[in-house]
């Protein structure tokens, strides 16, 4: 299941027309931007800041990469030539140039070395090409009408493959694999496979991937919503399944996330703006989305430690995401309409024609139609908080798991109404502490939600008193509750406490009221307080190592650089 955060802006775009992506750096928190033909920037992904950066006078005409084996940064430029450049290089024009007699169409990385691919269709290792720039001239591997649109390498059983996806002029896609030969990087022509994307409908190609971060992969998307997957290892084709929320009139940008998980980008499908989805390839689903205004066709996306980098319009933007495990199947649903005039029967297998399970009054009717769980809990709730019957409404939320967070901030609303926190001052500590033991909040404070989705109807549906009473109620069960929590509850406390002053940040900084500062500042002793024990456990750990394992303790005496000692003479 994916869970997707807030969208920043890595850095502005000079350019769309002449963008060429982003790389990885040597460092796995840090990225090369090639932003234009003559921009290369590098940029840290954890606070969106530049740390390094070149420009040139020739043109690049490929993104920049970092190569392990030459411990340096490569870039095409002209397309026929080749410089390898250090870090601490502050003029780029006067690197020494490696010219071919081939074209080039892109690097590829390959583990810590680097393919080069020409625009004829062969490829050959960076070191290996250097040498030989001289002799690459010869019968191209690839017609002229065709073109690589993507490329990437993978090893089986040892192996080096290298994989290639190739469209024509008549937007036919064609699936290339080779293996390499050692050291030289090149393909061993008489074991290139050819594979045809094709489908008998009347269909075509919108979305393209090749994945091999997990299983060898070739990932189609069709223009009737279907994805389908080439298995480069079994050499099969199998069809996932539909995705949904997007477009497939237009073309779809595809990444690959991890634990079986697609990022996908286009627009939506009122044509309206733009929106980014996760698609789960084992289950069939889309598993979150999170919606965006603008559209940019053929967009560059990638996932880089955690973080999805997308092309926008204007700038290069950043959006970071946890892939977990362990959350409720029950998210997923929705992903596929519902029909709901037709009436699902429960068969009799010749047992009780009882159910096997109690149901609620107010979901009996919309179980028979196959109402996710979602709209169902939209359905059932909303109505109830107007009955103000406060346990009722804390009974019937805990048979959901999977609540909408338009219903969360509802029911936030309503349980701060019924605390009556309008009358409570949040900087009075003891007046505070009678109102801190609400069953219903700590259970909303562990319901799960999508931080993408959730910060819009906090800024529209909170007003910032409240924000400041749940922000002060949230301090007090992080310091002065008694009731013990798990990890991962505790986990999710910060999490709101985050998303509350993300949601208000601008009313924080403009509000010269007294009680926005007195509760932020109580927000920030907590903080400081965790982090200052956090820093003293970090201490102690070391002592504690040495005694588990029996190492005896040295008392360092203070020593001297010299002394000075008088004799009688």
């Amino acid at each position: 299941m994916a869970k997707l955060h807030n969208y920043y802006v890595l850095c502005p775009l000079i350019d769309q027309n002449s963008f060429l992506g982003v790389s990885q750096d040597k460092d796995d928190e840090n990225v090369i931007v090639t932003l234009g033909r003559n921009v290369v920037n590098k940029y840290r992904l954890s606070d969106q800041k530049q740390i390094g950066g070149w420009t040139s006078k020739e043109h690049l005409t490929s993104y920049v990469i970092y190569d392990k084996e030459q411990e340096g940064y490569v870039g095409v430029f002209n397309k026929n030539t080749i410089k390898i450049w250090k870090e601490d290089s502050d003029n780029l024009d006067k690197t020494k140039k490696h010219k071919f007699s081939v074209n080039i169409l892109k690097l590829q990385q390959k583990g810590d070395n680097t393919i080069i691919i020409f625009e004829n269709g062969y490829c050959a290792s960076l070191s290996y090409a250097l040498e030989n720039r001289k002799t690459y001239e010869g019968k191209p591997l690839i017609k002229d009408a065709e073109t690589v649109v993507d490329s990437a390498c993978f090893t089986l059983d040892k192996t080096d493959y290298i994989c290639y996806v190739i469209k024509n002029t008549s937007n036919n896609y064609e699936i290339l694999t080779s293996p390499l030969r050692e050291e030289l990087g090149d393909m061993d022509k008489s074991k290139i496979c050819k594979v045809k994307v094709t489908r008998p409908h009347d269909v075509y190609v919108v979305g393209k991937l090749i994945n091999i971060d997990e299983s060898p992969s070739v990932y189609i998307l069709w223009s009737d919503s279907k994805m389908s997957v080439y298995n480069l290892v079994s050499k099969s084709w199998t069809n996932i399944g539909t995705v949904p929320w997007i477009s497939t009139l237009t073309s779809v940008s595809l990444a690959w996330m991890g634990k079986d998980h697609l990022i996908l980008f286009g627009s939506n499908t009122d044509q309206d703006g733009a929106i980014i989805v996760a698609y789960n390839v084992i289950l069939g689903v889309g598993s979150c989305r999170y919606p965006m205004k603008m559209y940019a066709e053929n967009a560059h996306l990638y996932c880089f430690n955690g973080r999805i980098i997308l092309e926008a319009s204007n700038h290069i933007g950043m959006l970071p995401y946890i892939l977990e495990t362990n959350r409720n199947l029950s998210s997923l649903l929705g992903s596929h309409d519902t029909t709901e005039d037709s009436c699902i029967e429960v068969a009799e297998w010749g047992i009780k024609s009882n159910p096997l399970f109690a149901e609620r009054e107010e979901i009996k009717d919309l179980l028979k139609v196959g109402v996710t769980e979602r709209n169902m809990c939209s359905q059932v709730i909303l109505p109830l908080l107007e009955e103000k019957d406060f346990r009722h409404v804390y009974n019937v939320v805990r048979e959901f798991k999977d609540v909408p967070e338009s219903v969360l901030v509802s029911i936030l609303n309503y349980t701060i109404e019924i605390l009556n926190a309008k009358e409570i001052d949040v900087n009075d500590h003891e007046e505070f502490m009678k109102f801190c033991d609400c069953e219903i909040l700590d259970y909303l404070f562990e319901i799960t939600f999508s931080d993408a989705l959730l910060i819009p109807y906090l800024r529209n549906g909170l007003t910032l008193d409240n924000a400041l009473f749940l922000l002060s109620y949230i301090s007090y069960l992080l310091t002065d509750s008694h009731k013990e929590y798990s990890d991962v509850y505790e986990s999710k406390l910060f999490d709101w406490c985050t998303l509350l002053i993300d949601a208000f940040y601008q009313q924080y900084l403009l509000t010269k009221d007294d009680k926005v500062v007195q509760v932020l500042n109580n927000v920030q002793r907590v903080v400081v307080n965790l982090i200052d024990q956090l820093m003293t456990v970090d201490n102690v750990l070391p002592m504690l190592h040495k005694i588990l394992s029996g190492k005896p303790q040295v008392d360092h005496e203070e020593s001297l650089s010299y002394t000075i000692e008088l004799m009688d003479i």
